[in-house]
């Protein structure tokens, strides 16, 4: 009912929020197509960055180091790695079981409280690493085999 300029509705006049006959508005409706180009472009950028990401298109690891503390126990070359077999070793209170085989390391079994280090898994690419920390230990796999590169200068900072 109006009076005037006053409209009174009762509770079953109630206006509707929207127009009749409009529809929601979508967001993708206002892009132009250089949008849509741009969009595209980045997603082809992340898709090759992710493909290109360091360390999934590389070489497998040619050597193995295993520290303790700093200090290298084991050294194990591009040939053994390539080769099946395993290494055992003691660290402190706690005894470790190596398997490497196909270029790929692990520690298979350990009787250190937490077991991170068998969890781990295999380790197969350059810069993988694999540790236990209650005994101490760091396993690396590296790019040349040998066990001076693990000394290099990562970065220098002034």
């Amino acid at each position: 009912m109006q009076i005037g300029a006053i409209t009174i509705t009762t509770t079953a006049e109630k206006p509707s929020r929207t127009p009749v006959g409009r529809q929601p508005v979508r967001w993708y409706q206002y892009l132009k197509w250089g949008d849509w180009v741009l969009y595209a472009l980045i997603g082809l950028l992340a898709a090759v960055m992710f493909a290109l990401a360091p360390g999934r298109l590389a070489s497998p690891g040619t050597g193995a180091v295993l520290e303790r503390g700093g200090e290298v126990i084991l050294t194990l070359s591009a040939a053994d790695l390539a080769a099946s077999g395993s290494a055992d070793v003691v660290s402190g209170a706690y005894h470790y079981h190596l398997v490497y085989t196909d270029g790929r390391i692990r520690f298979a079994e350990a009787d250190c409280p937490d077991k991170i280090c068998v969890r781990t898994g295999w380790i197969s690419r350059p810069g993988q690493i694999a540790a236990c920390v209650p005994g101490d230990l760091i396993l690396k796999l590296t790019g040349t085999g040998d066990p001076d590169q693990t000394d290099d200068v990562d970065v220098i900072v002034r």
